[in-house]
């Protein structure tokens, strides 16, 4: 089963990977998420194991998203090899670097990518992969304009995390007024070039918050937080006490 069309201005909730193991990308894929993001940035996931939970998500009939390590051509490439829909690309933070993560996912004449006869060409029918690009600095915010107006930029995605840190605050310090701006600023700057905008998001609360911003695509907390919450919840209640010990 091939995975639908990745569409990112439809209002669409999706997951976060960052354990390697094809089972859990299947378990995952099951439960009817719009897109499913393996994070081979910050998650442990590598090339080995990238191949198999996409192959894995193609079963379950859910669009793959990989977030790469970088912005580079080779790290890429590998993704949309082995067969992923789309690409996010992190730390973009000017025009000119947006430019060069669109390139890197297109054959010539559109882009600079290296042809190879693996699983991308195993399916002739495959739609063109996304471009995505992360908005995670002040930097990034105050270029919005320039990196929405990139030829072939396919949509933009905030890492609320970073964009704090960056800001001078917390990780988790984003609902104050001055934070809310920026995020204003990104949604603005991406709707006047019709371009879809997402956002990663720590619970479903802040999906809905981030809906009446107008951001129009969401990925909630990893599988890997969703595991750890459960357990330290089950354990929390078991004892006797009603307090876990924790690392």
């Amino acid at each position: 089963m091939n995975a639908p069309p990745l569409d990112l201005t439809a209002d669409i909730v999706g997951g976060w990977l960052q354990l390697p193991g094809s089972a859990s990308a299947e378990l995952m894929g099951s439960v009817g998420f719009g897109f499913l993001c393996v994070d081979q940035q910050h998650g442990l996931i590598g090339d080995d194991a990238l191949f198999p939970m996409l192959q894995a998500l193609d079963a379950t009939g859910t669009p793959a998203v990989v977030r790469v390590t970088g912005n580079e051509p080779s790290a890429i490439g590998r993704a949309l090899d082995r067969g992923a829909a789309a690409v996010i690309v992190p730390l973009v933070d000017t025009a000119e670097e947006a430019a060069r993560a669109v390139e890197a996912c297109h054959y010539p004449p559109r882009g600079g990518r290296s042809y190879g006869p693996t699983r991308a060409a195993w399916s002739p029918g495959r739609p063109d992969p996304q471009c995505i690009v992360m908005v995670e600095t002040v930097a990034a915010v105050e270029a919005l304009p320039e990196i929405a107006s990139v030829d072939g930029l396919d949509a933009v995605f905030v890492g609320p995390s970073d964009l704090a840190l960056s800001s001078g605050r917390l990780p988790r310090a984003q609902d104050d007024a001055d934070y809310e701006q920026m995020l204003r600023k990104v949604v603005a700057g991406c709707r006047d070039r019709d371009l879809p905008v997402g956002i990663y998001c720590g619970t479903p609360a802040h999906v809905h918050r981030f809906r009446e911003l107008g951001f129009t695509f969401f990925a909630l907390q990893s599988e890997a937080a969703i595991l750890r919450a459960a357990a330290l919840a089950l354990l929390t209640e078991a004892r006797e006490d009603g307090r876990a010990s924790t690392p």
